[in-house]
């Protein structure tokens, strides 16, 4: 049996017909800063999501999210196994504690595959089973970012609200709408 290196790629957490989702390893690095290095992508994210995004944004983040425990956060792999994106959560707080929020983004050049509605589906129904605590997971969709909209629509996420003016985005100010998905409408799709 082959030693296990820390040059070893992990076996994915789910496969879909699309995509399929790991850890990142350090080797994701220059890809993910190449498919995250648009305006297009970081404009609907927090400003916690760089652009420029740069190969040390990237690595930043990978040594960030191999740290975690648990592991929340994650790559989005083509089938073909080309980069193209990342995926992951928040663990809610508090009273809260019982809800978390999931952000995803996808590199312009996986756009309109229908990889982000796969990888949402299918991560969502992995959370629930990894956390057995877990009873819903959020989302914000930044005012303007349709497509994120439908990619939460049609991974079964219901749209439960506005919360007007509670963004403010490189000096503009927007909507943010709340989308949730509960555990049982999950278990009930299987």
């Amino acid at each position: 049996m082959a030693a296990i290196t820390s040059k070893a790629i992990p076996a994915a957490i789910v496969t879909t017909d699309k995509c399929f989702i790991r850890a990142y390893v350090p080797s994701d690095a220059t890809a993910a800063s190449a498919a995250a290095n648009t305006p297009e992508i970081s404009k609907y994210m927090r400003n916690t999501f760089p652009y420029p995004y740069t190969l040390e944004n990237a690595n930043f983040w990978i040594n960030f999210s191999l740290s975690q425990t648990p592991m929340v956060n994650f790559a989005i792999f083509a089938l073909d196994g080309a980069f193209a994106g990342g995926i992951g959560l928040i663990p809610g707080t508090d009273i809260q504690y019982r809800t978390w929020e999931v952000g995803y983004w996808i590199g312009k050049d996986h756009w309109g595959k229908g990889i982000a509605t796969s990888a949402l589906k299918a991560f969502s129904a992995w959370a629930f089973k990894e956390f057995p605590e877990l009873l819903r997971i959020d989302a914000g969709v930044l005012e303007g970012n349709a497509a994120s909209a439908k990619v939460l629509e049609r991974a079964g996420f219901t749209k439960e609200g506005v919360r007007r003016k509670s963004i403010c985005k490189k000096g503009k100010v927007m909507d943010q709408v709340l989308f949730g998905l509960l555990r049982e409408e999950v278990e009930s799709l299987e």
